[in-house]
């Protein structure tokens, strides 16, 4: 377990848009638009600084001080920019660690070990064969979470539109407590809600979900 004295440990995620060179210029902008907004909405609901920064054109990062809460981050990520077509996706490594500078305006001159393990995997990803696009790597990560970790890529991969924004709708708005205001959010029926939500595969990532919420980070894999 973590000591008290123990130096904070904090998720860094690291991400690319994949195809982009071959996008349009407004898909780009529109992709990244979404992964800041949607960080920052986190930020909101879970009383953080996500530090959004864009790097290398179609790169990003974000400092997540609560590594408990990477699993549904990463959902969030990728149902919302699922939700909203825009043509991308986008590559995510997740660095677990300490950090010894947060950076000055952004995360752009940012250091510390969870930066170097994001940055590093990220690297691996963008050079591995195969449609792998999550990795996970620092202190307290396992083989178990990077398992669960690329089985829900594949399951991600797999959501149409409708499905996505039913499953960021639910991580991202909490006060909606009920189905049916979540349906009415989207103008459709509770029916028709639950069942792009259920198809989703989401309601079957839940005690995955439990299992990182419970997890501790700062003791070593």
């Amino acid at each position: 377990m973590t000591s008290q004295n123990s130096p904070p440990i904090y998720a860094v995620f690291t991400g690319d848009l994949i195809g982009s060179r071959d996008a349009e210029p407004d898909a780009v902008e529109a992709s990244l638009s979404v992964l800041r907004d949607t960080a920052n909405r986190l930020g909101e609901q879970h009383d953080f600084d996500p530090r959004f920064t864009r790097s290398r054109g179609d790169g990003w990062q974000i400092l997540l001080p609560q590594p408990r809460r990477l699993f549904d981050t990463y959902l969030a990520l990728v149902a919302s920019l699922t939700a909203q077509d825009t043509g991308l996706a986008t590559k995510i490594s997740i660095g677990i660690g300490q950090v010894s500078s947060a950076g000055s305006t952004d995360l752009s001159d940012a250091d510390g070990p969870a930066f170097v393990a994001a940055g590093d995997m990220l690297d691996h990803l963008s050079t591995s064969s195969g449609p792998i696009r999550v990795a996970i790597e620092g202190p307290g990560s396992t083989q178990w979470q990077r398992g669960i970790l690329r089985m829900t890529d594949w399951i991600c991969q797999s959501w149409s539109r409708q499905q996505a924004e039913a499953v960021a709708l639910y991580l991202l708005r909490p006060d909606l407590g009920a189905n049916a205001d979540r349906a009415a959010v989207l103008g459709i029926t509770r029916q028709a809600f639950e069942a792009r939500f259920k198809s989703s595969g989401f309601p079957a990532l839940d005690y995955a979900r439990q299992a990182f919420a419970d997890h501790d980070f700062g003791s070593p894999a």
